[in-house]
């Protein structure tokens, strides 16, 4: 027997790569963020030092600046700190977002994504450590892992292609892995949770509190609230494929 899911990452060989190829294709939304994405941190590379971290200070997020400028919660997304930086969540945008896209619609796609970039912003601002020691919180990751949480959700029982394991169990476990990583960040002073962190310090892994752990949970956060708010109740395949049908007889009565 062969798993089949909603986005092309799971069942057989052949038919997987052909819905994957074709879904990726049809993926204008995602395209779109990622070349908005690319062009971005090009135009911000090109002014160059000091300009380029003006900008990383202007619009970037912390604790600090969100009071006096609150839209800092969507113009940090649009940041990065270097190109595979933005190299790894454009192609994460297209990846995850053309099977969002398929499912729910270019106005779904765009609304998973908002949630991510929002959940991402307030999960950093309530988790991450604030004061001397606040850093600026830039980059697209939080919509990224939004759109991975929102696909895992939408086929919990199925087989996630490449790795052998199910949806429910591929997103409880990022969720649960940001979260700790988040509470463990030794700036925080959490006890027990620090010394956990100082021991990856120690262990020479102290780079892992440089990637903001609090912003992937809360954009998995807001990409599993939003697969429940729009999609309604338990997700079957054949729900999923008579809301495809639906949606694709809207576009060509259009």
């Amino acid at each position: 027997m062969k798993s089949i899911g909603p986005i092309g990452m799971l069942g057989g060989e052949s038919s997987r790569f052909g819905r994957a190829g074709l879904k990726l294709k049809g993926a204008t939304g995602a395209w779109l963020v990622a070349l908005l994405l690319l062009v971005a941190h090009g135009l911000v590379e090109w002014q160059g030092f000091p300009v380029n971290v003006r900008w990383h200070l202007a619009f970037g997020l912390n604790r600090e600046v969100f009071w006096g400028e609150p839209w800092r919660v969507g113009t940090y997304a649009f940041l990065h700190g270097n190109w595979l930086h933005v190299l790894l969540n454009a192609a994460a945008v297209v990846l995850f977002g053309a099977g969002v896209q398929h499912v729910v619609g270019l106005k779904g796609f765009f609304k998973v994504t908002a949630a991510g970039i929002l959940g991402g912003a307030f999960g950093h601002l309530a988790l991450s450590a604030g004061g001397p020691d606040a850093s600026l919180l830039v980059g697209f990751s939080a919509a990224c892992v939004g759109l991975l949480i929102f696909t895992t959700t939408l086929s919990p029982e199925s087989r996630m292609w490449p790795i052998p394991v199910s949806g429910r169990s591929l997103g409880l476990g990022i969720l649960v892995a940001e979260f700790l990583l988040a509470l463990m960040d030794p700036r925080l002073g959490i006890p027990g949770m620090e010394l956990l962190g100082r021991g990856l310090v120690e262990a020479g892994m102290g780079s892992w509190f440089l990637i903001g752990h609090a912003c992937h949970f809360g954009g998995g956060v807001a990409g599993w609230l939003m697969a429940r708010w729009l999609l309604r109740g338990r997700v079957t395949l054949d729900r999923l494929r008579r809301e495809r049908a639906r949606r694709e007889a809207k576009e060509k009565l259009g």
